[in-house]
C-alpha cells in the first residue's frame, strides 16, 4: 500500500487548516444551512475579526497616519478622566492578593501569566503610591490550598519592590483558596479605623477555589466583609466564576476577565484612582473629636459642631543619618527615620501608622499631593477645524512651545472629531482659553494636575 493510500484513508479534510469543508459536501442543502453568509466556515470563523484589519493604509500607502491615530487615541482616552468633583477616600489601605497556583504557569501570556503579573506588579505598586501618598499596600499570595502574608501593610514601595523581585519565594504550586485569603486579609484590617477606604485586589488565576471544610463557608466570610465595609476588586485571568462575582458586587468592587495582556494592565490601572465614597454617618471617633473641640472653644452642651469629618494626624521630625538606633516597627537597628508627635517613637518611613501609640504618622508633602482627586483639573475641549480656521489663535503650544500643524493644508471633508481626539491637534482650556496639544494635555492631567495657564 502506498503512502499516498494510507494519507487519504486517514486524512480527514476537517483536520486540514484553512476554511472547513463542513456543509459543502451536502451541494445545495449546505447553501440552505448557510443562509446567505459563507456555508463553509464555523459560526465563530465569520464573526471574528482581525485587530490587524483596523489599521489601513493612507493615500501614500504608508501606516503611519494610521499609527498616529491610534496612538492619539489611545492618549486622549487616558487623559478624558471624570473632572466632577466627588467625595474619595484619600487614606486608602489595600491588600493584594495574589494567585500562585499551577494556573500561573500557562502560556497564553508570553512567556507566562507568572512573568507578565509581576512584571505588571512592580509598575502598578510604583504608580499607585504616587497617586496615594498616604495608602498603604499589603501583598498575600495564595499556594497549595493555604495563603501567606508575604508583604504586610506598609507604606514603603521600595521594600514590596525587594520582596517582588524574589522569584525564589513566588514560585506558583498547588490550588488556590479564595477563603483563605479573603479571612487573612480581613484580619489584617480589622484594627484600621473606619476613617480609611479598606479594599482588596484579588488577581485570580485559576477556574476554581479549594476551600477548607467546616462550618465557616466563603459564602459567611462575605457577609463579614460586607459588614467591614471592606471593598473587593477580583481581576480573572482564565473567566467569569459566580462567586467572585458574587463578592464584588456585594461589596461595591469591580469584577474583570482580561482578554489580553494589554486588557489586564489597562483593568488594573483602573484600581489606581481612588474609589468614590458615599457620605455615611459619623462614627463614634469622629463624634468624639467633635465634643472635644467644642468643649475647647467654651461652646455649650447644645452648641453647633464643627462641619465635616475630623481625624488626628501627626507631622513627624525626621532624624539625621548619624548613628543606628532601634525603630519600633521592625524591631531592627537603622540609621535615620522619624520620630512620631505623640510617643516619640522611632518609625522608619512615613506615612504609617505608630506600632505604638496608633498614631497616623504622615508628611506635609504626602497630605498635599492627596488631594490631586479631590479637585481635578478639567478636562480640555476639542478644538475642530472651523475654530482655528475663523479666529486668531496662537501657533504653538502653550505648555511645551511645539508648532501645531498648519490648519490650512487639513481637508475639511476628512478632518472630524473621532473618540475625542481633534484633528487639529488643538485642546483648549475653558478657563483660560490657551490651546494645549495632545502630549501637554495627557502629562498636566495624568501628571502634572494642574493647568500652567490657570495658574499664570
Amino acid at each position: 500500500m502506498s503512502a499516498d493510500l494510507v494519507d487519504d484513508d486517514f486524512i480527514d479534510d476537517d483536520d486540514i487548516p484553512g476554511p472547513s469543508t463542513r456543509g459543502k459536501k451536502g451541494g445545495a442543502s449546505g447553501s440552505k444551512s448557510g443562509k446567505g453568509k459563507d456555508a463553509g466556515r464555523h459560526a465563530w470563523e465569520g464573526e471574528f475579526k482581525k485587530s490587524w484589519d483596523i489599521v489601513q493604509e493612507d493615500e501614500k500607502g504608508s501606516l503611519e497616519s494610521a499609527v498616529e491615530s491610534l496612538l492619539a487615541r489611545g492618549r486622549r482616552k487616558r487623559a478624558l478622566m471624570a473632572d466632577t468633583p466627588l467625595r474619595r477616600s484619600i487614606i486608602r489601605h489595600m491588600f493584594i492578593i495574589l494567585d500562585l497556583s499551577e494556573s500561573m504557569m500557562d502560556k497564553d501570556f508570553r512567556p507566562t501569566r507568572f512573568e507578565v503579573i509581576l512584571g505588571y506588579l512592580r509598575s502598578y505598586v510604583v504608580e499607585w503610591f504616587d497617586q496615594n501618598p498616604l495608602g498603604q499596600i499589603g501583598i498575600i499570595i495564595m499556594r497549595d490550598r493555604l495563603s501567606e502574608v508575604l508583604v504586610p501593610m506598609g507604606g514603603n514601595p521600595q521594600e514590596i519592590l525587594s520582596v517582588l523581585s524574589d522569584k525564589r519565594r513566588l514560585e506558583p504550586s498547588g490550588e488556590p483558596s479564595l477563603q483563605n485569603g479573603l479571612v487573612m486579609a480581613k484580619g489584617g484590617m480589622s484594627h484600621l479605623p473606619t476613617t480609611s477606604s479598606l479594599e482588596t485586589l484579588i488577581i485570580f488565576s485559576s477556574i476554581s477555589t479549594a476551600d477548607p471544610d467546616g462550618p465557616v463557608t466563603i459564602h459567611n466570610v462575605l457577609e463579614e466583609l460586607v459588614t467591614n465595609k471592606i471593598r473587593t476588586t477580583i481581576l480573572s485571568l482564565a473567566g467569569e466564576i459566580k462567586i467572585c462575582r458574587q463578592i464584588t458586587e456585594r461589596t461595591g468592587g469591580k469584577f474583570g476577565v482580561s482578554l489580553d495582556q494589554d486588557h489586564f494592565k489597562d483593568l488594573m490601572w483602573e484600581t489606581i484612582p481612588p474609589p468614590a465614597t458615599t457620605i455615611q454617618s459619623h462614627t463614634p471617633i469622629t463624634m468624639g473629636v467633635k465634643n472635644a473641640l467644642s468643649s475647647a472653644n467654651g461652646l455649650q452642651k447644645g452648641g453647633k459642631t464643627p462641619v465635616g469629618d475630623l481625624m488626628v494626624m501627626g507631622f513627624p521630625i525626621q532624624l539625621p543619618l548619624g548613628g543606628e538606633t532601634l525603630c519600633s516597627c521592625h524591631g531592627l537597628l537603622k540609621k535615620g527615620g522619624y520620630l512620631c508627635p505623640r510617643c516619640s517613637s522611632k518609625l522608619c518611613d512615613v506615612p504609617t501608622d505608630c506600632e505604638v501609640c496608633g498614631l497616623m504618622v504622615v508628611s506635609s508633602p504626602h497630605l498635599a499631593r492627596s488631594f490631586w482627586f479631590l479637585f481635578p483639573v478639567a478636562n480640555y475641549g476639542v478644538l475642530p477645524i472651523e475654530d482655528v480656521m475663523n479666529s486668531s489663535t496662537s501657533e504653538t503650544c502653550f505648555g511645551c512651545d511645539v508648532e501645531f500643524p498648519d490648519a490650512s493644508t487639513i481637508d475639511e471633508g476628512v478632518a472630524q472629531v473621532e473618540d475625542g481626539v481633534s484633528p487639529t491637534g488643538r485642546y483648549r482650556c475653558a478657563k483660560c482659553s490657551n490651546d494645549f496639544c495632545a502630549d501637554c494635555d495627557l502629562y498636566i492631567h495624568d501628571t502634572l494636575h494642574t493647568c500652567p495657564g490657570c495658574a499664570q
